[in-house]
């Protein structure tokens, strides 16, 4: 495995991640757009709160998909090439997992009109996010570990 191949499969996932990433800054902005324009939730209590906690479950589910998923992506392979196809697809399916708080937190907010429990749930998708980025160290063990490198 030349590092060329290497360096070109985690720009990749980098970036895709980090797109993915910036998604969060978005909603945050549609949040504050939406409390400039005087958004009035359709939802009031006690089926705001119903709403809430069915969107907070499934945020901290997130974390299971997350697991799965490095289970699922972390299996030995027999190349050096499906090792990195492995590694991107499983940063892509992480980040795209560790973005469903952000995505519930628009939803709550767009249904509940709730700002407090809209940006904990935005600075939990970021802090996933941010810990789950994709690392050109942690590949490279990888690979060196399955005798590809």
């Amino acid at each position: 495995m030349d590092k060329a191949k290497l360096g070109k499969a985690y720009f990749t996932a980098a970036v895709v991640s980090a797109g993915i990433f910036g998604a969060v800054f978005l909603y945050a902005v549609v949040g504050e757009m939406l409390r400039h324009f005087g958004h009035k939730p359709p939802l009031q209590p006690p089926a705001a709160y119903a709403v809430k906690y069915a969107l907070y479950l499934l945020s901290a589910s997130s974390l299971l998909i997350v697991r799965l998923a490095a289970a699922k992506f972390s299996e030995r392979k027999p190349t050096p090439e499906a090792t990195l196809k492995a590694l991107t697809t499983g940063a892509i399916v992480t980040a795209a997992a560790c973005e469903v708080p952000g995505v519930s937190a628009l939803v709550l907010l767009l249904l509940t009109g709730s700002y407090p429990d809209f940006y904990l749930l935005l600075a939990f998708s970021a802090a996933l996010e941010v810990y789950h980025f994709p690392r050109l160290p942690l590949w490279e063990e990888r690979l060196r570990g399955e005798g590809h490198l």
